[in-house]
């Protein structure tokens, strides 16, 4: 689960902050023991901890196994023994030595069993040993008990969590609550497709008390859209309000963004944003100008690909990209996505930025090049990631002729069901098997799980021609999207409106 590999910088400051003072803080009321021998333990693991802090995470672990085995460890106060056998595990977790890594953050539990950073490091522990309940449910003990891990939290690691927990409801409840009442706001970005997603599940479980809190922090205009599709909101929001007009928040979250690019015009995040909203609106020149000298940057070879903001200057030039296709030329988008890709995300490969290249390509009729760039995505991919993996490659061999590989994608697709259910759907439409199409997109939205997709997806917004690999399978979407049994199941739960907006999607 790469996603929840621990931010370096994040966990180096909370733990350096937590270990350095205790050290001489504490307060020892015990019978005196050899003092100096404790005060020589308690620096010897202060430096053991700097040593890790510093990068030598494998020459600070031997320092700490044999530190830790001093009987003098007695001796020291509780505190301090409990922040030591944090570091520890820390620096054991940051070497990749598991093992210890988990003796030493269970012996800081026993010790104090609501100790947050101990929680914390075992959940991560936990979801990279494929315990991945077990580690969601202690990262969402941490977060309920302290804020100390809060900058921890990417939007890609709480994406990753939310396709973990699929089908445990209450826990992906609970874990988003805690992010919630804790203000999780990364990058200064309210993330309102996690609160969307938070308000279903309280309707859904009865807690409709909670529900005016959390829509108070939506207003995004996908989000918006969102809650006016699905009847369940009904009865909490007020369709006829400024409030709840997906256009007129589009407008209000543009606005937010200049104002804060002009407070902070080094914030690059704020661009990505800006171009976001402005794709939304239908506003693919001023995108295509807004990222030109970016553009002219990242193509110069001499650049490095991994830097502080390279993410960032990925997904910037990924809208760059959208925009460009949304104006009518496809090949400039494309070559523009393949600088995209190239840039790396949070220290890694940009397996995102690929798979969209990859798909893209398929979708442009050019079925070996997809292939040649998934290959380039390796195997370490969340769940969604290898879902678009497999579609990419049935797309992409149903092309090519090769219906034996063809079809071994559309099984994977098949057996994980539960993450792929959309692209199951996509499938199906490329076989022309509308029937099933159908039934498949009738019980997404009997789903409460899956129907806020099922709904956004039948929204009627604004589009561009399909590219030519997509043309007759979004001709066949429409048609499945009309039938009276299908209608008669978006009836039932929601609702689909015009709206003068652009979903992330081009063509429906």
């Amino acid at each position: 689960m790469p996603h929840l590999r621990t931010h370096r910088i994040a966990l180096l400051i909370a733990l350096a902050q937590a270990v350095a003072a205790p050290v001489q803080a504490s307060v020892d009321t015990r019978a005196p023991a050899d003092s100096a021998h404790v005060q020589a333990l308690q620096d010897a693991l202060g430096d053991a901890a700097q040593q890790g802090e510093q990068g030598d995470t494998l020459g600070a672990l031997i320092t700490f196994e044999r530190l830790l085995a001093d009987p003098g460890l007695a001796d020291i106060p509780d505190a301090d023994r409990v922040n030591a056998y944090v570091v520890a595990g820390w620096v054991a977790l940051q070497a990749r030595q598991h093992a210890p890594a988990r003796r030493y953050l269970e012996l800081a539990r026993h010790a104090t069993p609501d100790e947050p950073r101990a929680l914390y490091l075992l959940g991560v522990l936990d979801a990279e040993d494929g315990r991945h309940l077990e580690g969601a449910r202690l990262i969402t003990r941490s977060l309920q008990l302290s804020d100390q891990f809060l900058p921890d939290i990417s939007m890609s690691m709480a994406g990753s969590l939310g396709q973990q927990l699929q089908g445990h409801d209450n826990d992906y409840r609970d874990f988003l609550q805690a992010l919630f009442d804790q203000g999780w706001k990364p990058e200064a970005i309210e993330p309102t497709d996690f609160w969307k997603r938070l308000a279903v599940l309280q309707i859904d479980s009865g807690q409709d008390d909670r529900v005016a809190a959390t829509l108070e922090r939506i207003d995004s205009p996908m989000a918006i859209l969102a809650l006016r599709a699905d009847k369940r909101f009904d009865r909490f929001i007020d369709r006829d309000s400024p409030r709840f007009d997906p256009l007129q928040s589009a407008q209000r979250e543009l606005d937010a963004l200049r104002v804060g690019n002009l407070l902070a015009p080094e914030e690059i995040r704020n661009l990505v944003e800006m171009s976001y909203a402005l794709l939304a609106l239908g506003r693919h020149e001023e995108v295509v100008a807004m990222t030109g000298k970016v553009a002219g940057a990242a193509a110069d070879p001499s650049l490095p690909r991994s830097f502080e903001h390279s993410g960032d200057i990925a997904w910037l030039l990924n809208n760059r990209a959208i925009a460009q296709r949304r104006l009518g030329d496809a090949q400039a988008g494309l070559a523009t996505l393949e600088t995209a890709a190239a840039f790396h995300e949070e220290g890694a490969a940009n397996v995102s930025q690929q798979l969209n290249l990859a798909s893209w390509q398929a979708s442009l009729l050019r079925p070996r090049e997809a292939l040649e760039t998934l290959e380039k995505t390796g195997s370490n991919l969340s769940p969604y990631g290898e879902a678009v993996q497999q579609w990419v490659r049935f797309f992409a061999y149903r092309q090519l002729g090769d219906m034996a590989q063809a079809a071994t994608a559309k099984r994977w697709l098949e057996d994980h069901k539960d993450i792929a259910e959309d692209y199951v759907v996509e499938t199906l439409l490329e076989d022309n098997a509308l029937d099933q199409a159908a039934a498949q997109l009738v019980a997404r939205l009997h789903s409460t799980e899956h129907r806020s997709e099922a709904l956004m997806s039948m929204q009627q917004l604004l589009t561009v021609p399909s590219l030519p690999g997509d043309a007759e399978r979004d001709r066949r979407w429409r048609q499945v999207v009309a039938r009276a049994d299908v209608q008669a199941a978006l009836d039932a739960v929601g609702r689909s409106e015009h709206h003068p907006l652009f979903n992330t999607g081009s063509s429906r």
